[in-house]
């Protein structure tokens, strides 16, 4: 059911894989709000993430499918604002990895396509994750899809994160400790300053 995809960064310090990724079980969106554009500029990676209109391809989906297999030493995280989601990140070469949210109680991780894309087939990736359902957060940029997609698109992934959190996914989270709940390490803010 679904493929399983490897992820890390672009030094191969960090492995991981997405397991039994399939377009049923992740919401693909390109998000082009302050926090990731931020993100990608701040670790030097803006070329690589950002597309033409500044947004960001992400596969969101339950913590329960990602593993993180080597380099885990390596794995730093960033909050953009003071209440802004944990951006986690490679230290070794500044590769991003994926976002969540500050608490492991919602079963949610957000995978930026980057650290997938260019480990595995591009056939397999874009069978795997589906088309993009949404753009979000940047009235600039094209889409295909107007508001009815939009509301479908939030009620579906709503009702995924419901059923992960019924099933227990949001203890599951390579990020978060399975003993505490609290992040694998202490996420340092970013002051807007040196963005």
């Amino acid at each position: 059911m679904g493929a399983d995809l490897a992820i890390g960064c672009s030094c191969g310090s960090v492995k991981g894989v997405a397991r039994g990724i399939s377009s049923s079980r992740v919401n693909r969106v390109v998000c082009g709000c302050d926090g990731c554009q931020s993100y990608a500029r701040y670790l030097g990676r803006a070329d690589e993430i950002l597309d033409a209109y500044g947004g960001t391809d992400i596969f969101q989906t339950s913590p329960r499918y990602i593993e993180v297999t080597e380099g885990i030493d390596h794995i730093a995280c960033l909050r953009m604002t003071p209440n802004g989601a944990l951006r986690w990140y490679a230290t070794c070469c500044s590769t991003p990895i994926a976002n969540t949210l500050s608490t492991r109680q919602v079963p949610f991780i957000g995978v930026l396509h980057a650290c997938v894309d260019r480990l595995n087939d591009k056939r397999l990736v874009e069978e795997s994750l589906g088309p993009v359902r949404a753009r979000v957060n940047n009235a600039d940029a094209p889409s295909e899809s107007g508001t009815w997609e939009l509301v479908r698109m939030i009620l579906r992934y709503g009702s995924m994160l419901v059923m992960w959190r019924l099933r227990g996914d949001h203890k599951l989270s390579p990020f978060f400790s399975a003993h505490t709940g609290e992040p694998i390490v202490v996420p340092r803010l970013v002051g807007s300053d040196k963005i």
